[in-house]
């Protein structure tokens, strides 16, 4: 206990010491391409130079939001981001240019400061980055837990992590770079035991302000494995996964992934088939450990989509209806009124919803209720349900009960 409690010790001392190089660089470097037409070198230069700047501001776009989000906003992003590139760049200098007359490119490195404050600021104004996005940070390992277990410098491992750290990537998480993860496998190797504890990787994730830890391995089945007519190449992948801050193990997934070979498969072949093995394994162990996440964090409301929804046009009398109905729907959580104006009525709410399904099922529920809703289309994580019938709610309620006890013919009906 007291050997583990010293290297507990010696990771964090090391990893604080890491941690202290800045994370988020202003300067990017950038390196882009270009197609020679018709001779046109300066056309070339032109167009290699607004590549490159696109690529920097959509480096800048990625400090704050994971591919699934860039994807899922693509449009928005494009329009409101990526064709006003230059406004978002306060300077950049040409590094690098080369010009090759014979292959016909051009090719330049650039060194551009991103204004990453008005990226934050326009994205937020979208509607598509807010302060409780939900993403969380996965740290992916592996280490081999099993004895038969292939190494981590096995070509099967180096080319399938990378496919991994893709799809957790794709799916909203963010994930560690490349940089970040030679720091951590250095730490590995400077430890002379062969497996790390749990609780250790589990700290060490923990010291990189990791909230997910995946722990992977991949085994290999038996050589000459002869399954009926065909030779068998099996390749098993585990995750073991677990929530950082409490320790808690999230999911565990074994998969067996199995290719076939009508020969019995030399060392070249072999080791081909188990990667492909490998690979469909893996995959699959990723979707069933993203399911497993969202699950789990489902349960203690971490995983919600943060909405602005507006409702214009309505009488306060409808307005208090639709607030009824928001507070009591369970699926809604943390109303809260933003703006509240004669015919102007703003909500914040969190739902595990996506957008499509959130505005079907509002504009639905009320007309349940007699309230009919015509819908804006808005970039980002805005709604915006309008009143169709807007000359309806221009009467208040007080005044028709105004104007009913001035009528004499109603005061009779009333008496009898």
């Amino acid at each position: 206990m007291d050997i583990l409690l010293m290297k507990f010790v010696f990771l964090v001392f090391v990893v604080s010491s890491l941690l202290c190089i800045p994370v988020h660089a202003k300067e990017i470097f950038i390196t882009a391409s270009a197609k020679i037409y018709s001779d046109d070198i300066v056309e070339a230069k032109e167009r290699v130079l607004k590549n490159a700047q696109l690529k920097a501001i959509k480096k800048g776009v990625e400090i704050f939001l994971v591919k699934k989000t860039i994807n899922d906003n693509y449009q928005v992003i494009r329009e409101q981001i990526y064709n006003f590139n230059q406004k978002f760049i306060s300077n950049f200098e040409i590094v690098n240019q080369d010009i090759d007359l014979d292959q016909r490119y051009v090719e330049v490195q650039i060194k551009a400061n991103v204004a990453e404050v008005k990226i934050q600021q326009k994205l937020k104004q979208l509607g598509i980055l807010h302060d409780r996005m939900g993403y969380k940070s996965l740290m992916l390992v592996y280490q081999e837990r099993t004895a038969r277990a292939i190494p981590r410098d096995h070509g099967t491992v180096q080319n399938t992590i990378p496919a991994v750290q893709e799809t957790f990537a794709e799916n909203g998480f963010r994930t560690f770079d490349q940089q970040k993860m030679r720091q951590v496998y250095r730490l590995f190797d400077q430890d002379k035991s062969d497996i790390l504890p749990v609780d250790i990787l589990i700290a060490l994730a923990l010291n990189y302000n990791a909230e997910i830890l995946v722990i992977m391995e991949i085994i290999p089945g038996e050589r000459d494995n002869l399954k009926g007519s065909f030779y068998q190449v099996k390749s098993t992948v585990r995750f073991s996964v677990f929530n950082t801050a409490d320790g808690q193990q999230i999911a565990e997934t074994v998969v067996e992934g199995i290719e076939r070979s009508v020969n019995n498969p030399d060392e070249t072949q072999w080791q081909s088939l188990l990667q492909m093995a490998g690979k469909h394994a893996v995959l699959e162990s990723v979707r069933q450990s993203i399911e497993q996440i969202t699950l789990f964090y489902q349960r203690t409301g971490e995983m919600e989509q943060v909405y602005t929804i507006v409702f214009s046009g309505y009488s306060p009398r409808r307005e208090s209806l639709i607030i009824d109905y928001l507070e009591n729907t369970a699926e809604y959580r943390q109303l809260a009124e933003l703006k509240n104006t004669f015919g102007h009525l703003e909500l914040e709410l969190l739902t595990l919803k996506r957008k499509s399904i959130l505005r079907r099922r509002i504009t639905s529920d009320l007309l349940k209720q007699e309230i009919e809703v015509a819908t804006k289309t808005l970039p980002g994580n805005h709604l915006f349900f309008i009143n169709p019938n807007p000359m309806e709610e221009i009467e208040l309620p007080s005044d028709k009960e105004s104007e009913t006890s001035d009528d004499p013919a109603s005061e009779e009906s009333t008496s009898l």
